[in-house]
């Protein structure tokens, strides 16, 4: 009689964030700019899913600037005591401009309706889409732009672009996106005086000699080079579970929905409690492999809501740990290889319920 081992209590998946990493690829960061450029951490969306909170408390005396995508992200890190300068890339709503003063927020302005919002207690940047085609002013509209500020006594803290294209080393549209904007940015120096500029992103940074005097990194800072060329930087994330069940298979027995996968030779089925609401994108069924005491496991089966199942050849206790993301299993850069997508999108979808725990 075949007897199923479950364990009584299921074990939920954490996150584990390197603080020796971080500081370790900020270092590598600093080393690529001069030493006046300052350096602003992304830490949106959640920290590219390392978590807003533990990343920005770990860096916050390692860089100038921090930079989120929403007044509620730029709440949550005030809310925990983080009094670095925070930039917010969202257009400005008029119902939040009392929180960029309550909270000494900076603002990107990119278009007349912002502009007309904000008066002169709000510091802020002003943004050109010089090729991304997402938000900012035209660089034809710069003139138009300046005179606006000085006619309504608004001076500008700072000045931007965003590059569409700099994960790409030696891209021509990045040299031209730089020649228009030097005509936009110098413009304002002449009229405002110094002001931060930036434009590199963590491609820009790594890969071209545009730093201006800041450079705004995110997935860097996370342990990956957009390129995939530079290989000192360290992945900063490792995300781990516990076996929840384990329970002998035999050959040729089916796995989870549609039967995508038979057993090949008799084992065990092991199973660990996370799965596509967990972050596991479902379309990598079959084709990932996870960490337990010293192998290799292969995921089988189509991923679950909730379950993912691995195939061993031995017995594993419950309770014992299978790292999922991490330095012995398969890494983001791996998972978007075979997902057709971006590490930003792998870490990103990582459940913020799922528990980020800062290590050393």
């Amino acid at each position: 009689m075949i007897k199923e081992i479950t364990a009584k209590n299921q074990s939920t998946s954490w996150v584990e964030v390197s603080k020796s990493a971080l500081a370790h690829n900020i270092k590598l960061i600093k080393a690529k700019i001069v030493d006046d450029v300052n350096l602003m951490a992304v830490v949106k969306a959640n920290a590219y899913g390392h978590g807003d909170v533990i990343v920005s408390e770990a860096i916050r005396k390692l860089v100038d600037y921090l930079g989120v995508a929403s007044v509620s992200e730029a709440i949550t890190l005030r809310e925990n005591g983080i009094t670095t300068d925070i930039l917010i890339f969202a257009p400005v709503q008029k119902e939040e401009l009392y929180l960029y003063k309550k909270h000494n927020f900076t603002a990107v302005i990119g278009s007349f309706n912002e502009l007309n919002l904000i008066d002169d207690d709000i510091s802020f940047h002003i943004e050109f889409d010089t090729g991304m085609g997402r938000l900012g002013f035209y660089p034809e509209e710069s003139t138009k732009v300046i005179e606006f500020l000085k006619q309504n006594n608004l001076k500008p803290a700072g000045i931007m672009t965003h590059f569409a294209k700099a994960d790409h080393p030696n891209d021509e549209s990045v040299h031209g996106q730089i020649w228009v904007f030097e005509g936009c940015y110098k413009a304002f120096n002449t009229t405002f005086g110094d002001l931060i500029v930036h434009a590199s992103n963590s491609g820009g940074t790594l890969h071209y000699t545009y730093p201006y005097n800041m450079v705004r990194c995110g997935l860097s800072i996370y342990g990956y080079d957009p390129a995939g060329i530079i290989n000192d930087l360290r992945p900063v994330l490792r995300w781990a579970s516990k076996v929840i069940a384990c329970k002998p298979i035999k050959k040729g027995m089916p796995v989870s929905y549609e039967s995508t996968w038979r057993a090949s030779e008799d084992g065990f089925l092991v199973v660990i409690p996370i799965g596509y609401a967990d972050g596991i994108p479902r379309n990598l069924s079959n084709k990932l492999q996870m960490y337990c005491k010293g192998k290799l496991l292969q995921q089988v089966g189509n991923v679950t809501m909730d379950y993912t199942m691995l195939f061993s050849s031995s017995f594993v206790e419950l309770g014992s740990e299978i790292e999922i993301l991490g330095p012995n299993s398969m890494t983001p850069v791996e998972w978007a290889k075979y997902n057709s997508t971006i590490p930003y999108e792998i870490t990103c979808g990582i459940h913020p319920k799922i528990k980020r725990i800062l290590v050393d």
